[in-house]
């Protein structure tokens, strides 16, 4: 089976968020795609250009405000007519041959609705990218798989959709802005009974958070973001006294936390804690909205 095969039956899906700086990096070896699609939340930098100076091929849509995670990818799904779409962060870099791979093993698995590569964050070290459901503990380092295997959950840093499977599932769960929407999206196809698999022979490495740039205000946004999501996915699974008896852990911990680093003046420390107090405080008015936040926050 030809790298052609591959290249005019997948889609990749990237979504981006001030990533101009990571993109020469990342997109060359999405050279070869036939149909790509890059959905930019309203980025600030010159992350739209270059993308389209490097992949003049792809279809850039500019959602006009940042729609997050699941939603931009939402958008992004809606435009892709081939057989399967893979979502890409924009910081992760396919290896050579992992597009085929993974286009061989979706022939080989056709119930599959999922299939993901290894991921490396840096050359010979294994990222996390497999595992039980959120809720359980995680093996680490996640541990180097010899063959194809079933899991229950790959990031949506990079995800071949098999799109026949995934539409009778459904995609992103709109609520979410950033985080566990694909531990929700995981949950739902394997409670929808098909296969989730980890192709062993694809590989891709992952800068982690290298996405968009960093700053105070990205790792609150950032923390804020991920900490409503574990409400919301633990209310949506588990029911409402268990997010509230969560909500008051994270709160109060993370409290005695914020003044632990303020003392000892920890300044990414302290903007995380009192983001996860904020979130806490916050959370009853973002779990009652349609989408987690709304174009006035």
């Amino acid at each position: 089976m030809s790298d052609s095969s591959a290249e005019h039956a997948i889609t990749p899906v990237l979504v981006t968020y001030n990533s101009a700086s990571i993109l020469p990096w990342s997109l060359p070896a999405l050279a070869g795609c036939q149909f790509v699609v890059i959905v930019d939340n309203s980025s600030g930098d010159d992350t739209v250009t270059t993308a389209q100076r490097l992949l003049p091929q792809a279809t850039v849509i500019q959602a006009g405000r940042n729609l997050g995670f699941g939603r931009a990818n939402n958008l992004g799904l809606a435009q892709v007519t081939t057989p399967y779409a893979l979502l890409l962060n924009p910081d992760a870099q396919l290896a050579p041959e992992a597009l085929k791979a993974l286009y061989e093993a979706a022939c080989r698995y056709p119930d599959a609705a999922m299939l993901a590569p290894v991921l490396y964050d840096a050359p010979g070290a294994v990222g996390d990218f497999f595992r039980a459901p959120y809720w359980q503990p995680a093996c680490q380092p996640a541990p180097l798989p010899e063959g194809d295997l079933c899991t229950d959950f790959v990031t949506g840093a990079a995800m071949l959709l098999n799109l026949a499977r995934m539409r009778e599932v459904g995609f992103f769960d709109p609520w979410f802005f950033l985080y566990c929407e694909d531990d929700d999206l995981c949950l739902r196809v394997r409670q929808a009974g098909h296969p989730i698999i980890v192709v062993a022979a694809a590989h891709m490495e992952h800068k982690t958070r290298q996405s968009s740039r960093p700053s105070a205000r990205t790792t609150w946004r950032r923390t804020y973001a991920m900490t409503l999501s574990k409400f919301y996915i633990t209310r949506k699974y588990f029911g409402g006294s268990r997010w509230v008896v969560m909500a008051l852990r994270i709160g109060i911990g993370s409290l005695v936390t914020a003044l632990v680093a303020l003392i000892t003046a920890r300044k990414e420390r302290l903007v995380w804690s009192l983001a996860r107090v904020a979130a806490a405080v916050r959370a009853p008015a973002h779990l009652h909205r349609a989408h987690c936040f709304e174009p006035a926050d």
